[in-house]
């Protein structure tokens, strides 16, 4: 029982970092990624912390306002996740996430 409910909270974390991953086409602030994704703000710290010590999404300062942006790992990243679907679960079709 642990074991299973171990692997859905992983799942969950996955669920969350790709809905993150993929809200980042263009550069977003803080605001708009705790909005989008429905989370706390100590969540929504907690998980881009994890993106940015992964490389997977960066910061940028500009008159005042951060804002997050997939880095070149990230776009990589989903692009290979992306096939692991489709190689997966043929019957689905290609996500835009790019």
């Amino acid at each position: 029982m642990i074991i299973g409910t171990l692997l859905l909270l992983l799942q969950f974390i996955r669920i969350v970092l790709l809905e993150i991953l993929r809200d980042l086409r263009e550069p977003t602030c803080w605001t708009n990624i705790i909005s989008h994704c429905n989370m706390s703000s100590k969540q929504s710290g907690q998980y881009l912390s994890l993106l940015r010590s992964s490389d997977l999404i960066q910061t940028q300062e500009a008159t005042g306002k951060v804002t997050y942006q997939r880095t070149e790992a990230g776009r990589e990243f989903l692009r290979h996740y992306g096939k692991i679907e489709l190689l997966l679960d043929p019957g689905i079709s290609p996500p835009s996430m790019i």
